[in-house]
């Protein structure tokens, strides 16, 4: 029976590789089928970068230099209510609620809005927002809510609102 662990190719059919550079005999000796000088014939010459142009100004030097993203901005999760079915009976921490991927950033708010009710309810769930429609909801079915403070990840300040100008 042919598995693809069992399978091979059928006698003859494989060639053997060509030999570079083992004397005039073989004939690629020599240069190996390079020619003579320039940037393939040396090593670590094979080909520019793909944003090379041949000599023309690349297109990413061409446009004009746009914006900034900076690397302290707060990553922002908002979880509709619906989703919390998924954690059905679980005590839900900040780590929980954040995808895997950027549960590592320090700057991540975690919110939860929505007004339709799951089909199931967790335990208790802590977050850094909620929705007063949502919170209600939860309160309502018996789900423990900590509404933790939203920490300046690099700083560890609380954050609050910038007070206004006056007069």
């Amino acid at each position: 029976m042919f598995k693809l662990n069992n399978m091979k190719a059928p006698t003859g059919s494989n060639h053997a590789p060509k030999r570079k550079g083992l004397g005039i005999g073989s004939k690629l000796g020599k240069t190996a089928g390079k020619g003579h000088k320039g940037s393939k014939a040396r090593s670590g010459g094979a080909k520019p970068k793909n944003v090379f142009e041949g000599g023309q100004m690349p297109l990413a030097r061409r446009l004009p230099k746009v914006g900034f993203r900076s690397p302290l901005k707060s990553l922002q999760i908002k979880i509709n209510i619906t989703e919390l079915s998924k954690w059905a009976g679980q005590e839900l921490s900040l780590k929980d609620l954040s995808p895997t991927i950027k549960s590592t950033n320090p700057r991540m708010k975690v919110s939860v809005f929505g007004t339709k009710a799951p089909k199931s309810w967790p335990k208790s769930i802590e977050l850094h927002h909620i929705a007063p429609a949502a919170k209600a909801l939860l309160e309502k079915n018996g789900v423990k809510i900590e509404v933790k403070p939203y920490l300046d990840g690099a700083l560890g300040k609380k954050k609050t609102a910038k007070a206004g100008k006056t007069a």
